[in-house]
């Protein structure tokens, strides 16, 4: 039996190798996919059997995610090992070599960037000066637009911090322009995925960046930057161009403002009345009207 010119031999004999390498399935793993199962059970279970019955005296939950993913990780701390006798599953000199607490501080600094973007109260003067800029900007050039902002918070903010921070922003600039969300969402959400040019911009992009470190030489910053930024460049170009002429033809996102959308508005301030009239060109038999909280000044 060959496989592409490998005869059978061969390949026993470097299974063979294999196994004398990792020796024989040990207790120690047993107990480690045991914890990993345990954990994926938790993360499963955690928002209606765990974190309901672990919460603040206001009400607040105590447990979440993040706390689900680190207790089974403490846990091989102190369950005892069969093949090391004397030392746990899990032991601080073998993390400190193997994980890269380097890497662990640049997503997590993207992460806190993005917190202090929401909680200074920037996230809300972008979207305000996003509104008022809708008017006077191109469909096409909008999208453009868009798609590069986003595109640039994705590389700091990583693209699941930034999806997180700007697509709510972007859907209270779209109710107070009155305009489909779906307008400003197409892109932005399309965006998050052009993340080529820093390691800090995708989970992949950490995990290429790890791995050459066992490369003869080690990929650098400006190897993602040089070769990122071309095709940045011109997904921005090209995605533009899409998103606006397929969301013309398949989500109708430049028609008048969808009652789904202000239904959904978080500022409350929506009402989808019965008024006929036109709208962005078309005669409609509702349409959204936009109440103005702010307070009148004298």
């Amino acid at each position: 039996l060959k496989f592409r010119g490998i005869e059978r031999e061969v390949l026993e004999s470097e299974y063979e190798d294999l196994l004398r390498e990792v020796g024989p399935f040990s207790r120690d793993e047993a107990i480690a996919g045991a914890i990993q199962v345990l954990q994926i059970a938790m993360l499963i279970l955690r928002p209606f059997a765990i974190s309901p019955f672990v919460t603040t005296p206001s009400g607040e939950n105590m447990v979440n995610d993040a706390t689900i993913a680190c207790m089974p990780a403490l846990l091989l701390f102190f369950v005892p090992s069969v093949v090391r006798p004397g030392q746990a599953l899990l032991t601080w000199p073998v993390v400190h070599e193997k994980l890269d607490f380097g890497l662990l501080l640049l997503i997590g600094g993207g992460m806190a960037i993005n917190s202090g973007f929401t909680n200074s109260g920037l996230n809300i003067v972008l979207g305000d000066a996003i509104a008022s800029a809708i008017p006077h900007v191109d469909g096409c050039l909008l999208d453009f637009l868009i798609l590069v902002c986003v595109t640039l918070c994705s590389q700091v903010f990583s693209n699941i911090g930034t999806a997180a921070a700007m697509l709510p922003i972007l859907g209270s600039a779209a109710t107070q322009a009155v305009i489909n969300p779906l307008a400003l969402l197409l892109p932005a959400t399309i965006a998050t995925s052009f993340a080529f040019m820093l390691p800090t911009a995708t989970p992949p992009n950490v995990v290429v960046l790890a791995k050459s470190m066992d490369l003869p030489r080690a990929l650098r910053i400006r190897d993602f930057f040089s070769n990122g930024l071309p095709l940045t460049l011109g997904a921005c170009i090209l995605g533009a161009v899409l998103t606006h002429y397929l969301g013309l033809a398949v989500f109708d996102s430049e028609g008048p403002f969808p009652r789904w959308a202000c239904d959904e508005a978080a500022s409350g301030n929506c009402l989808f009345a019965e008024l006929p009239g036109v709208v962005q060109g078309r005669h409609v038999d509702s349409q959204a009207c936009i109440i103005n909280l702010d307070p009148i000044s004298d």
